[in-house]
């Protein structure tokens, strides 16, 4: 490695938790130009803008960035692994306009007939690592982190999104497991006894 891309290199890492997978994917803004926003002391700029102004390391520093072209929009990429995983739990959460959407730790199911909740854990399984470079004049980089993917024992494996909804951003899992209806131990025993087996076919059964 050349002492211009030391130089230019992202910030030495932390200590970070350990994760069943990380997953690492790249874009280069000299191949694809305009597909990355990056928000810095309050305001969104180009990744090829900043890495134009920097001349210093300390000028690639960030808050966040994020892809233009995922559709549907996907998690911000944070600066750090730690940052990442604290902003999808709701703690330490940017305050420079950032849509305040955490997913927390646990997950709530409700039964569909008695109205019955039980919370289970949400595990983080998954986590992305991103990084944007360019090699015009030299080469500098930034390095993003995500999480990608979640899982609780109920439901399995989940993706997590942020959705518009009248005009505010609201965090959603979508469950790789097709099902989306609950029903409590008690409320499916009432419906075999009542010989409506078939109809639990639908749903999501829970303790």
């Amino acid at each position: 490695m050349s002492m211009l891309k030391k130089l230019f290199k992202g910030g030495k890492a932390s200590e970070e938790p350990r994760f069943l997978e990380i997953i690492e994917d790249s874009l280069s803004t000299d191949l694809n130009r305009y597909q990355v926003r990056v928000r810095k002391y309050g305001r969104e700029i180009y990744a090829e803008e900043l890495f134009q102004d920097a001349i210093k390391p300390k000028d690639l520093t960030f808050g966040r960035f994020y892809l233009l072209n995922e559709n549907p929009a996907k998690l911000h990429f944070a600066p750090s692994q730690e940052k990442a995983v604290n902003w999808f739990k709701g703690r330490d959460l940017p305050k420079d306009g950032f849509y305040n959407v955490s997913w927390g730790e646990a997950v709530t199911f409700q039964c569909r007939v008695c109205r019955k909740e039980i919370k289970q854990p949400l595990k983080i399984t998954k986590v992305e690592k991103y990084t944007i470079r360019t090699n015009d004049p030299m080469y500098k980089e930034i390095m993003g982190w995500r999480v990608s993917e979640v899982a609780c024992d109920l439901m399995g494996l989940g993706v997590p999104r942020k959705d518009l909804y009248m005009f505010k951003t609201k965090p959603v899992i979508r469950w790789l497991n097709p099902k989306n209806k609950f029903i409590c131990e008690g409320c499916a025993h009432r419906l075999i006894t009542m010989g409506r087996k078939a109809a639990l076919e639908e749903y999501v059964i829970f303790k």
